[in-house]
């Protein structure tokens, strides 16, 4: 059972690496779209080590929507990793108690 706060929270768009959130949470949904191949990966962490919960190649002007069904947990944080600052990047994550 994965007991949330119960208020989803959709992220600005972001285009770098960056912390999202400090502590325990559960990932919904990700969007994500760039004009350059793009590398990226959701690290459960506070910077940019950690393990990777979620991770994905892109090839040049993709775009793609993924719905977690379960949703992803990350027990310390949550930490965006990409590899250009041309991506668009929106990420729907929920704090967890």
């Amino acid at each position: 059972v994965v007991r949330t706060r119960g208020k989803a929270i959709s992220t600005n768009t972001l285009s770098a690496d960056a912390l999202i959130y400090a502590g325990p949470c559960v990932v919904h949904w990700i969007d994500v779209s760039d004009t350059a191949a793009l590398a990226m990966e959701l690290n459960d962490s506070l910077n940019n080590g950690g393990t990777d919960r979620w991770s994905k190649d892109f090839p040049a002007g993709a775009y793609a929507h993924f719905n977690l069904d379960p949703p992803k947990i990350f027990t310390t944080g949550l930490y965006l990793d990409v590899s250009t600052v041309t991506c668009k990047v929106e990420i729907c994550y929920e704090p967890l108690y």
